[in-house]
């Protein structure tokens, strides 16, 4: 089921990804003042990862444009193809973020937006402790993860003529998992704030460092 699970991921969001980048809000009240934050404890110039990066916007581009060295990563390949041409300052990639493989030690700083919810939920310890290994000592983790346990798919996401899957735990599991991964959580909060159908969404909020 997983190879169909993530097929379903890529297609989906192939098939919506300008629809999905209209309700895309560049000055996000929740997601810029999460960057802010996590940019604070970062050096001038840093290498952040963003998983799950879409169209580019808001994180991809709001990083580049403060001077990170950011690399994108999806699964979408029409996600792509408009996050180079809004961020070109950016190196994107196109791959199953459980797949990568970048060296120990390798960012600053990781970000993962309504992304991690996408993968099938077995996988999300073993891809927690591998965000963690590409993280220098200090680095910082800055994610969206659920509050809820939920595995299922929508036959038909937004009335846009797509099939989206989820795959998520609750918000305990999620702050348990993320300490076993070795990180040190310094905020995990609920916020609320617009999802993609206009409707308000709660999500956890989280900013975690990697031990030095």
């Amino acid at each position: 089921m997983t190879g169909e699970h993530k097929k379903l991921v890529e297609s989906g969001y192939d098939r919506v990804a300008e629809r999905y980048l209209a309700t895309k809000d560049a000055d996000d009240p929740l997601a810029i003042p999460a960057l802010e934050e996590m940019a604070r404890g970062l050096p001038s110039g840093a290498t952040v990862l963003d998983l799950g990066c879409g169209a580019g916007v808001p994180a991809t581009r709001w990083l580049a444009e403060r001077g990170f060295a950011v690399t994108g990563v999806d699964i979408s390949g029409k996600q792509l193809d408009l996050a180079r041409k809004l961020v070109p300052d950016a190196t994107f990639l196109k791959s199953d973020m459980t797949e990568l493989a970048f060296d120990q030690n390798a960012f600053d700083a990781v970000v993962a937006f309504h992304s991690i919810i996408h993968v099938p939920r077995e996988e999300h310890q073993a891809l927690l402790g591998k965000i963690q290994d590409w993280l220098r000592p200090g680095g910082l983790f800055l994610a969206t993860l659920a509050m809820a346990d939920y595995e299922g798919e929508d036959a038909d996401w937004e009335g846009w003529g797509a099939a989206m899957r989820w795959s998520h735990h609750d918000a305990g599991t999620n702050k348990k998992m993320l300490r076993e991964a070795g990180f040190h959580v310094l905020c995990a909060e609920p916020r609320t704030g617009g999802g993609t159908g206009g409707a308000e969404e709660t999500w956890l909020w989280v900013l975690a460092s990697k031990g030095s």
